[in-house]
């Protein structure tokens, strides 16, 4: 087959290769960025579909983080043509897929859709190691007619593949800067960053909650149990907290055994109900932990909280000190509380 019938025009290319860079400039968002990155290799290669896959080695799972003509989608890492091509960081150009056994056909049954032909292209970081994947599916011709991928398609997509790339590595590094490594909520860093992406905006026009709290007597379950026990019990923490949560809020480990909650929309009224729905659910979980020596351990604890709506008049540091000052309230008053407004 001719490459007049493969491939746009260079002057054509071109022109759609400047368009996509000239939304990127101004493109401020993640997903937005990849996106339009996953949009330009789709043009690239001429396919009908196209999709970015986020390696997450903590879960062990590949996800869709920007995807054409498909949903978000999460496989594990060792299934289906990504799969083998994050694990082995192998570019692999497959055009009969229903004949290749790694080839997952779950989604086409559930969609309909026809696979004919795959390109998958590992995505590195500047270190060499396999982040994510980029995928072409179902090569077409400019007149419409089905095609199989090439090795000059795997050279149009390494273009796309190595911008995804390497905002994709912009911000897993900008991440671990704001994300404490032992719980994975974000740290105080990333409290000020979420505050000020996401809460000033609406400062004045929604109320906004903010709960400060910390683990009643946190010393003693270092100090009887050991360091790796108390780790085990931030982390339980942090999932419990992740899980009540709303899609809008943050939750954040403030510093030591301390935490925090910025809740928008919520009433004073409303976040102290909050609060103490999280406080009975602390108290009635445990923390399964086991120790090298002792065997397995059931550590509970309880916690204290303080609640203050934001004043827009003040800055964070002022508001910061409102809660906690209620929370100081609540463990000089007995501990394992909530304390709103202070009479």
């Amino acid at each position: 087959m001719s490459d007049d019938r493969r491939y746009l025009p260079s002057d054509e290319l071109l022109e759609k290769i400047f368009f996509y860079m000239q939304q990127l400039f101004s493109e401020k968002e993640l997903s937005g960025t990849l996106f339009l990155l996953t949009e330009l290799g789709r043009t690239l290669v001429n396919s009908d579909r196209a999709s970015f896959w986020f390696h997450d080695s903590r879960t062990n799972t590949l996800w869709t983080m920007a995807a054409t003509g498909v949903g978000r989608i999460s496989v594990p890492d060792d299934t289906g043509l990504i799969g083998a091509s994050v694990t082995n960081n192998e570019i692999l150009i497959v055009n009969n897929p229903y004949n290749d056994p790694r080839f997952n056909p779950a989604v086409d049954r559930e969609t309909g859709y026809v696979t004919k032909s795959i390109l998958t292209m590992p995505v590195t970081d500047s270190d060499g190691e396999v982040i994510g994947a980029f995928q072409a599916v179902n090569k077409i011709t400019l007149d419409g007619q089905d095609d199989d991928f090439n090795e000059h398609d795997v050279k149009r997509l390494s273009l796309a593949s190595a911008f995804c790339g390497r905002s994709l590595e912009s911000f897993l590094l900008y991440n671990e800067s704001v994300e404490d490594p032992l719980t994975g909520l974000k740290n105080r860093r990333g409290f000020f960053s979420h505050f000020e992406k996401h809460i000033v905006p609406v400062i004045g026009s929604v109320p906004t909650a903010m709960i400060i709290c910390d683990i009643d007597h946190f010393k003693n379950v270092n100090d009887t149990y050991g360091h790796n026990a108390g780790d085990a019990v931030l982390r339980r923490v942090a999932r419990l907290f992740s899980s009540r949560a709303g899609e809008n809020d943050g939750v954040f480990r403030w510093g030591g055994e301390e935490f925090m909650f910025l809740l928008p929309g919520k009433t004073l009224p409303e976040a102290v109900a909050f609060a103490e729905e999280v406080r009975k659910a602390v108290e009635a979980d445990e923390c399964v932990y086991m120790d090298p020596f002792k065997g397995e351990l059931r550590l509970r604890i309880t916690m204290s909280f303080g609640v203050c709506i934001i004043d827009p008049t003040l800055g964070i540091d002022e508001n910061v000190k409102i809660a906690d000052d209620r929370l100081y309230y609540a463990k000089d008053h007995g501990r394992n509380m909530v304390q709103g407004e202070i009479q």
